[in-house]
């Protein structure tokens, strides 16, 4: 086997553990340092194969190790994308909503001759459903491990006043001229 051979790696992957976008976000994620070919094994699962690129000082090792920190990353990447795309969904779905024009109604030429319609609802009632539906399983959840939703207040006591700073009534703190 040649010199530039023995650095060349054949990777086996089990998809059942890893899924194959992880797999090939990985790969991707190496083409800047290596030729990366994927394939799929007749035993199930996938073999990868890596061959560095124009350098001299990459080992196999390297190289391999290098791949199973990107393919652990890569499906770590994915399970948390899973766990928050409802939350992800909801805050989109909430953006679309709030970009929408409010309906123009068309003005009438006096007050007496204009019909006395509602104004239309912002969004239809199917959508109100779902967005109803995405925030009681936000709250049903429970979860704030960073604390997001505790109240200011809750979390640090009453706020202070910086020293300087006016008083809500704009008056200067007292000892101090405007």
């Amino acid at each position: 086997m040649s010199q530039g051979r023995s650095k060349e790696a054949f990777i086996r992957v089990d998809t059942g553990v890893y899924p194959l976008e992880a797999v090939e976000a990985a790969c991707y994620g190496l083409t800047d340092r290596a030729y990366v070919r994927i394939g799929r094994r007749a035993q199930g699962g996938l073999e990868v194969f890596l061959r560095p690129k124009d350098t001299p000082s990459a080992s196999r090792e390297a190289l391999e190790g290098e791949f199973y920190n990107e393919l652990l990353h890569q499906s770590l990447r994915l399970r948390v994308s899973e766990a928050n795309r409802k939350i992800r969904e909801y805050v989109v779905t909430k953006a679309l909503v709030s970009a929408q024009p409010p309906s123009e109604i068309p003005q009438a030429p006096c007050l007496e001759c204009a019909p006395q319609a509602p104004p239309p609802p912002p969004v239809d009632a199917e959508l109100e459903k779902e967005i109803e539906k995405l925030l009681a399983e936000i709250e049903k959840g429970g979860e704030d491990p960073l604390g997001v939703a505790v109240p200011w207040e809750e979390k640090y006591g009453k706020a202070t006043e910086a020293p300087g700073a006016a008083s809500p009534s704009g008056e200067a703190p007292s000892g101090e001229a405007r």
